[in-house]
């Protein structure tokens, strides 16, 4: 039986409050010194995609698989999490140069699996 009082408060932070507004830019100065970035970030800022990731934005037209497949194959992540004990934004980042070698792999991979499964 749990007693009212044994409940723990939990403290609402606001994604607009000082506190997380100050970790949230931590935490884009440390990816930006360690080349860490989302994929969508990763694709909007490559100049010239293999050619494998331009057939792959052909078939699929977003990120969202490449992701799940890059995940499944065990790319490993930085993943930060900041906000509070109730809302909390996870945001799976990559180090540049892994999503350079390992992107293009994986898109090959999602294409062959949407033939297999057609």
């Amino acid at each position: 039986m749990m007693n009212d009082t044994t409940v723990l408060e939990k403290k609402m932070l606001s994604r607009k409050s000082p506190e997380v507004i100050a970790y949230i830019q931590m935490v884009e100065k440390a990816k930006r010194d360690a080349e860490v970035v989302t994929l969508r970030e990763w694709y909007d800022s490559t100049p010239n995609h293999l050619q494998e990731i331009i057939d792959y934005m052909a078939v699929y037209k977003q990120l969202g698989p490449l992701g799940k497949e890059l995940h499944k194959r065990g790319i490993k992540r930085v993943t930060e999490r900041f906000g509070d004990n109730v809302r909390t934004l996870v945001e799976a980042t990559y180090q540049r140069g892994l999503l350079d070698a390992s992107a293009p792999l994986c898109a090959i991979a999602c294409i062959i699996n949407r033939k297999l499964e057609s």
